[in-house]
């Protein structure tokens, strides 16, 4: 075990961390305690990690025998939800995550597989990730090699996950696969000779029909957001299997259902459109991301406002709506309708396919975020620029 490893578990560093977990990080880099001097900068890092896990991760937080990863790393890596989420895909006899990083999609993994290894080419988050597995009670092989030399000389199959890193020797981010490290497109045909099943995680901005060109064995797809902010696209690989992979559509820690469905299916589907009725629908992030514009407007029975514009209407209440929904109380508002019924100068403004950011419009009708009134800006079926305000249904 490295020195640092043993610095940062004595108790008195402990201690500094937890004293100052809300402390200027910038005055402690530039007056540090002399006993700290030396390493003062990875401390630091442990400060601002155990910050950021406060919310994604707060059973971490709550343990001060962990060590955190640095914190680009706590940033990277898979909140509670989104790791336990992903254990519906995968499960048998031997897991490799090859991407291994944080370790939080290792550990809820391997609780479906009878064998575990972790793989990581960086030494420094192998350590780390070796000592909280035991201190978490967690029987993992750690291996500190690359995912490409490993693939490469495994000789029985095995179940994979990977989470390929997304910037490049830049530090720039990039979305496509062949761009990512490893490049998976270059991994293909040994995950053919090798993989029972392959779950990869990307990025939010990926191209989703791309995704499935380039893959070539995608079973399924699953659009991940949390709270309504897309986090993670998942692409299940699966060998043994051709089919149309279905794609779904989830918002975790919401009680909004699932939306499941097949890209050709949206295709061919039809929309029927309409002015405004009584009730208004703005999909969450992960159907808009998906791309299900018609599927979501037939499962619910809706009627969509324009073409370009993702809002959807009926005049009855539609319930069980995976996104947000509006009560209409003026369809169709002017300056002097909004001034009147927003007498308190606050509103939540919202646009979609409108001329006008909602900091313009706010800055146009002298308006401050809040309260239970949404201002609304939209093009109709026929163009034309319309305010609307709504209020929870």
């Amino acid at each position: 075990m490295n020195d640092l490893l043993l610095l940062l578990q004595e108790k008195q560093t402990n201690q500094f961390i937890v004293d100052n977990l809300f402390a200027d990080t910038s005055q402690i880099l530039l007056n540090p305690p002399a006993q700290f001097k030396e390493h003062i900068s990875h401390i630091v890092d442990q400060i601002i990690s155990r910050r950021k896990a406060k919310s994604k991760l707060p059973e971490w937080f709550a343990n001060q025998n962990l060590i955190m990863p640095p914190p680009l790393s706590l940033e990277q890596c898979s909140s509670r939800s989104t790791a336990a989420y992903k254990k519906q895909f995968l499960s048998g006899n031997h897991l490799i995550d090859l991407t291994g990083g944080m370790g939080i999609d290792t550990l809820a993994l391997s609780e479906n597989f009878n064998q575990t290894t972790y793989v990581e080419q960086y030494d420094w988050l192998c350590d780390v990730f070796e000592f909280n597995a035991k201190q978490l009670g967690k029987n993992i092989e750690t291996i500190n090699w690359n995912a490409e030399e490993v693939l490469a000389e495994l000789e029985t199959k095995a179940h994979f996950f990977i989470d390929p890193a997304r910037r490049d020797e830049n530090k720039k981010q990039v979305f496509h696969f062949q761009n990512c490290s490893p490049n998976l497109i270059e991994l293909l045909p040994l995950f053919e000779q090798k993989a029972e099943s392959v779950l990869v995680k990307a990025a939010p901005m990926i191209d989703i029909s791309l995704g499935i060109q380039q893959l070539k064995y995608v079973t399924e797809v699953h659009v991940v957001s949390v709270k309504n902010e897309v986090k993670e696209v998942l692409f299940l690989l699966e060998f043994d299997k051709s089919k149309e992979p279905e794609i779904t559509c989830a918002n975790l820690e919401t009680d909004q259902p699932k939306l499941s469905f097949l890209l050709d299916e949206e295709k061919d589907e039809t929309v029927e459109f309409s002015t405004i009725g009584n009730y208004l629908y703005d999909p969450n992030a992960s159907i808009l991301k998906a791309g299900a514009f018609k599927t979501i407007a037939r499962k619910y029975k809706l009627k969509k406002l324009a073409v370009n514009t993702h809002l959807y209407t009926s005049d009855k209440l539609i319930k069980n709506f995976p996104g947000r929904v509006f009560e209409v109380v003026n369809p169709d508002c002017s300056k002097k309708d909004i001034s009147q019924l927003l007498s308190d100068g606050k509103a939540n403004v919202i646009t979609k396919n409108y001329p006008m950011k909602p900091e313009e419009l706010k800055k146009k009708f002298k308006l401050k975020d809040g309260g239970d009134w949404f201002l609304i800006g939209y093009r109709d079926e026929k163009n034309k620029a319309r305010l609307t305000l709504c209020r929870y249904a």
